[in-house]
């Protein structure tokens, strides 16, 4: 049996999964939180948040599944607050920040509503078309509602891990929504 190349141990890797908590809703009900408890992701400060990829929702960049490399090596951040109070999150710039195509939500607040993801979902559906999705099941799982994410948005995940650019992607998004 040959040993496992370099890249078999890439894919197999877990992407540190980052996180800044912005303190706006109950901290019982955080996703981040819990996946924190569970050892699966980690808080950090604001400015660390700039050597990640972070997801953001009013970034021009989109998230691409060419961007696994990056991922692996500096992980994927999100920012930790309350859908009702976004505007916040507009005052944040980081200098990595990319958007996700659009996707539905499946946790209890806000089922089948587009762009108004958890932040679990957020970073299962960045795991999910980079090509992490074991690990992205592993995180929804640690949810009731967790595992409907990924059946709810099956199709359009599985087209947007497909994109080569923007273009694509973008493409995709239209398609589905």
């Amino acid at each position: 049996m040959p040993a496992p190349s370099d890249e078999d141990a890439e894919m197999r890797a877990r992407p540190a999964v980052l996180f800044y908590y912005m303190h706006q809703d109950d901290p019982r009900k955080s996703t981040m939180r819990k996946l924190e408890r569970f050892g699966l992701a980690r808080s950090v400060p604001l400015q660390k948040m700039n050597r990640t990829l972070a997801l953001v929702p009013d970034s021009s960049a989109m998230l691409l599944p060419n961007m696994r490399k990056e991922i692996s090596i500096h992980g994927i951040g999100v920012l930790e607050g309350s859908w009702n109070r976004s505007e916040t999150l507009k005052e944040i710039r980081l200098r990595r920040g990319v958007r996700l195509p659009e996707l539905l939500a499946a946790n209890p607040v806000n089922y089948g509503k587009p762009f108004r993801l958890s932040s679990v979902e957020a970073v299962a559906a960045a795991l999910f078309i980079t090509g992490f999705n074991e690990f992205g099941s592993e995180l929804l799982n640690k949810f009731k509602w967790g595992p409907v994410f990924y059946e709810l948005n099956m199709e359009p995940l599985k087209e947007y891990s497909r994109c080569l650019s923007q273009e694509d992607m973008e493409e995709a998004e239209k398609q589905f929504f």
